[in-house]
């Protein structure tokens, strides 16, 4: 690593990822306008010993501060830990898996403001799809990908998930992603609704566009099963702190209706998780509160009904 620090951080969270974490962090350096002031932190979230983080000795190497945890974290806390051990200004949080397009670093620090979080573009590694960042889904709580440049600003409710943007010092403001959601799921949606209510802006971007590897349908299945409660728990979570109340009982009933074997123990997991107390810090701290988040959007619900302010 330079003695001088870095103007940009790439905020990396892995788990049994291996060798492509190595490439990842290759192309991250390799398109970079300015490679010299980037540099690479990766959580190692409690990976098998045989598919830890993989990298290649050299600048790489030299460039990337990795952080083994002996627990699995999941994506928020890894995330979280990643952006504590960060020195750059700016904040660039992506997935194990993923490659940057030409001049990236370049583009971020150009598009950036303070109060601006950027959404970029994510590829389909394997085909010409790409996502332009992410609507809401109420009262489901999940997201669907927008398929087209959304405008006209272009402000989306929800930034990429592989490809979120933002000064370092933002990021601390808003608190990093909520800690009382678990493993997978959910993360980037709360936290673009929450920075929304902060008072930051969500703007997308097809300046940069990010690769990145989705699972096949096999995989993608293999890896969701042993998490759906976490999954579960999470939009419930994610609902609980932000709907109105009078949506709530509606969004625990269509968990409820698609997911029966795993509801129970998603509602005893929020009550125990203190989802409740965290409602309150919101409505305590945010100065926009949810209602003012659909009226920007002109927001309705997933079947077209008005949203109710309370």
């Amino acid at each position: 690593m330079t003695a001088a620090s870095p103007v940009i951080s790439v905020v990396l969270p892995a788990r049994d990822e291996g060798d492509r974490v190595g490439a990842t962090i290759a192309s991250a350096l390799d398109a970079a306008a300015g490679p010299d002031e980037v540099d690479i932190v990766v959580v190692d979230d409690c990976s098998e010993p045989g598919s830890r983080p993989g990298i290649a000795d050299g600048p790489a190497r030299r460039r990337t501060t990795v952080i083994r945890s002996d627990r699995h974290l999941g994506v928020g806390a890894a995330r979280n830990l990643a952006a504590r051990h960060a020195r750059g200004r700016v904040l660039f949080v992506t997935d194990a898996h993923t490659r940057f397009s030409d001049g990236w670093d370049r583009e971020a620090l150009r598009l950036l403001t303070p109060a601006r979080i950027l959404s970029v573009t994510v590829r389909d590694s394997s085909s010409q799809w790409r996502g332009y960042g992410c609507r809401l889904v109420i009262p489901y709580m999940g997201t669907r990908w927008n398929t087209s440049l959304p405008g006209p600003a272009p402000h989306v409710h929800v930034a990429s998930s592989a490809g979120t943007v933002l000064e370092h010092a933002l990021f601390d403001r808003l608190g990093g992603y909520d800690e009382g959601m678990v493993q997978y799921g959910g993360f980037e949606p709360e936290f673009s609704v929450r920075a929304w209510r902060f008072g930051a802006e969500i703007v997308h971007t097809d300046a940069i566009e990010i690769a990145h590897r989705f699972k096949p349908e096999d995989e993608c299945a293999a890896f969701v099963g042993p998490r759906r409660t976490a999954m579960v728990h999470n939009c419930l979570r994610f609902g609980t702190a932000h709907l109105p109340e009078s949506m709530i009982l509606e969004m625990v009933r269509l968990h409820a209706l698609e997911f029966p074997d795993h509801i129970q123990a998603a509602l005893t997991m929020l009550e125990q998780r203190g989802a409740w107390r965290r409602r309150e810090e919101l409505n305590a701290s945010l100065p926009y509160d949810f209602a003012w988040f659909v009226r920007h959007f002109g927001l309705h619900d997933q079947i077209g009904r008005p949203v109710p302010a309370t």
